[in-house]
C-alpha cells in the first residue's frame, strides 16, 4: 500500500493551475479546483467502481462563493440571507443566533478577550430534504477558531445564560458510540452477516434473523476514531484556552450495559443463542474500555500540563442492571418493567424521578409530553444519556460535547431540568448546554450519518484536482488523516 505523503503544507502551493468552471444554481461545486488555500474537509462514499470498497474526496472550502460539500451540507464564507437557488435563508436569524452563541461561549469561559477573534464569519449549513421534495435549512454551524483549530459548531441551549456568572468549575460530558456498520459483526446459522445492532438504532430496514455470534472487528473503526478525536480535541482545546482558575471535570460517557441491552429484543424473541449473548457482552465490555482509554489518552495529549489538574470520571448509569443482564439468556429474559423498576428502586433519587410516571408526564420535549411509561430498552438507554448530564448539573455547570447523530441530548435535558426545578424535586447547582462540532468527514450519501456509512480503514483517494497532496487513486487509512484534521 502506498504511504500517504506529507500534505500539511500551504494549500496554495498544492493547488494545481486551471479551473473547471462547474456551476450549479450559483454553487461552486466540490469538484472544482480552487485558486487559494482554505479549510480541507472530506466526503466519504462507497466506491461505485468497486464492491465493498470506499473512497474519500477532499473539499477545499475557500473563495467568495458558497460550496456544496454534500447534498446535506453547504459551506458559505459569510452568513446568507434571502433566497439562494432552491433554498430560503430568510433574514439570517439562524446564522446570527449560531454566531451569538459562539461569542457567549467565548465570553463565559473567558477563552479570549475578543470573541470576534474566535467567532468566524463562515458558516456550514445543515440542509434537509422535506417530504415534498424541496430542501430547507435545518440549522447553522458557526465558525469557531481557537488556537490552531478551525471548526464549525452548533450549540444547543444558551451558553450566555448558563455561563453568566463566569463559573469556576465546569463539567464536560463527552459522549461517543461503540462500533459502526463496518465494525459490528453478527452472523446467522448460515454464516452470513445480519442486521443486528443497527435495527436497534432505528435502521430503516432490518430482518429478524437468528444470531449465532456477535462482536466487533479488533481495530477501532474510522467512525469511532473520528468521533473520539473530534470530541476530545474540541473539549481539550477549550479547556487549555480557559483561565487556570477554571477547574474542569470530564465525564467520558461510552455506552456499556446499554449496548448489552441491544440484544434484549432478540433474546426475548428467541432469536439469539446464549453463546452469542455472552460473547456480545464480552465484546461490548472490551470495546467500551478500549474506546474510553483511547478518548482519555487523546484528551490528556491535548491538555498537556493541565492534564494533572483535570478530574476524569468514568461512570455507567446502568450499572445497577449488571446482575440481571449477566444472568439473562434464552428463556431467562425479564420483563422490561423489571429493568425499569430495578433502576427506579436502585437508591438513586435522580433515576427514581426520571422513571416516575407522574413526573415523566410533565416533561414536554419536541412539542409533546413524554409517555409516563418506558416502552423499550432503547428508551431506557436514551434516558441514561440524559441522566449522565443531569447528574453533573447537581454539582454545577455542564457542557456536553457530542456528535449530532440521533436525538440531541440537550433536547431532553432542558425539559427535564425545568420540571425537576419547578417542582423542587432536586437542587441543581448549575445548568447545561451542548456543543456539536461539525465532523471534518461526512458521508456523500444524502441523509446518511457516518455511523451507518463508515468508509472503513482502507479507502481510495478521489482527487483528480490534486488539492490534497495525495495521488489520485492512492490507498490510505483515513485514521492517518485525523491528527492533521483536528488541531489545537
Amino acid at each position: 500500500m502506498a504511504q500517504p505523503r506529507e500534505w500539511l503544507q500551504s494549500h496554495a502551493a498544492r493547488t494545481r493551475s486551471g479551473r473547471q468552471n462547474n456551476q450549479e444554481g450559483g454553487l461552486l461545486m466540490a469538484t472544482e479546483t480552487p485558486d487559494a488555500g482554505g479549510l480541507t474537509r472530506w466526503t466519504t462514499e462507497s466506491d461505485p467502481e468497486g464492491p465493498d470498497s470506499s473512497r474519500i474526496t477532499p473539499v477545499l472550502l475557500t473563495g467568495e462563493e458558497p460550496i456544496r460539500i454534500t447534498p446535506d451540507w453547504l459551506w458559505s464564507p459569510r452568513a446568507m440571507k434571502g433566497a439562494f437557488g432552491d433554498l430560503d435563508f430568510g433574514k439570517g436569524r439562524t446564522t446570527g443566533k449560531a454566531r451569538r452563541k459562539v461569542e457567549d461561549l467565548v465570553r463565559g469561559l473567558r477563552l479570549s478577550a475578543d470573541p470576534d477573534t474566535v467567532a468566524d464569519e463562515s458558516v456550514v449549513y445543515e440542509l434537509r430534504l422535506a417530504s415534498g421534495g424541496y430542501r430547507y435549512v435545518q440549522g447553522a454551524y458557526a465558525g469557531f477558531n481557537l488556537g490552531r483549530a478551525s471548526e464549525h459548531v452548533l450549540i444547543s441551549g444558551e451558553p450566555g445564560m448558563v455561563l453568566a456568572d463566569r463559573p469556576e468549575t465546569v463539567s464536560i460530558v463527552l459522549g461517543v458510540c461503540n462500533g459502526s456498520n463496518r465494525a459490528t459483526i453478527s452472523t446467522n446459522p448460515e454464516g452470513r452477516r445480519t442486521g443486528f445492532q443497527f435495527g436497534s438504532r432505528g435502521a430503516a430496514e432490518s430482518t429478524p434473523e437468528f444470531i449465532t455470534s456477535a462482536g466487533f472487528v479488533r481495530p477501532l473503526s474510522f467512525y469511532e476514531e473520528n468521533l473520539a478525536r473530534l470530541s476530545a480535541v474540541f473539549a481539550g482545546n477549550v479547556m487549555v484556552h480557559s483561565p487556570e482558575s477554571v477547574r474542569y471535570s470530564v465525564v467520558v460517557d461510552v455506552p456499556w450495559r446499554g449496548y448489552w441491552l441491544y440484544m434484549y429484543p432478540e433474546l426475548q424473541q428467541g432469536q439469539a443463542s446464549a453463546r452469542a449473548y455472552d460473547r456480545w457482552r464480552e465484546e461490548v465490555t472490551r470495546r467500551s474500555r478500549l474506546l474510553t482509554d483511547h478518548i482519555t489518552n487523546l484528551l490528556r495529549e491535548v491538555l498537556g500540563e493541565r492534564s494533572g489538574e483535570t478530574e476524569i470520571i468514568y461512570r455507567d448509569e446502568l450499572a445497577p442492571l449488571d446482575g440481571i443482564l449477566a444472568d439473562m439468556g434464552p428463556g431467562r429474559v425479564p420483563d422490561l418493567q423489571v429493568l425499569v423498576d430495578t433502576m427506579r428502586n436502585s437508591g438513586d433519587e435522580l433515576w427514581n424521578l426520571i422513571l416516575d410516571p407522574g413526573v415523566r408526564s410533565l416533561v414536554k420535549a419536541r412539542d409533546s409530553f413524554l409517555d409516563p411509561e418506558i416502552h423499550s430498552v432503547q428508551e431506557l438507554c436514551r434516558a441514561s444519556y440524559a441522566v449522565a448530564v443531569l447528574r453533573r448539573m447537581l454539582a454545577g455547570t455542564v457542557m456536553s460535547v457530542n456528535d449530532y447523530v440521533e436525538i440531541p441530548i440537550e433536547q431532553s435535558v432542558q425539559p427535564w431540568t425545568k420540571v425537576l426545578v419547578e417542582h423542587g424535586k432536586l437542587a441543581f447547582r448549575g445548568t447545561s448546554f451542548a456543543v456539536y462540532p461539525f465532523s471534518h468527514f461526512v458521508p456523500q450519501e444524502e441523509g446518511a450519518i457516518l455511523y451507518h456509512r463508515d468508509p472503513g480503514r482502507i479507502v481510495t483517494v478521489n482527487d483528480r484536482s490534486g488539492i490534497s497532496g495525495f495521488d489520485h487513486g492512492e490507498w490510505v487509512d483515513p485514521v492517518d488523516l485525523l491528527p492533521r484534521s483536528y488541531l489545537w
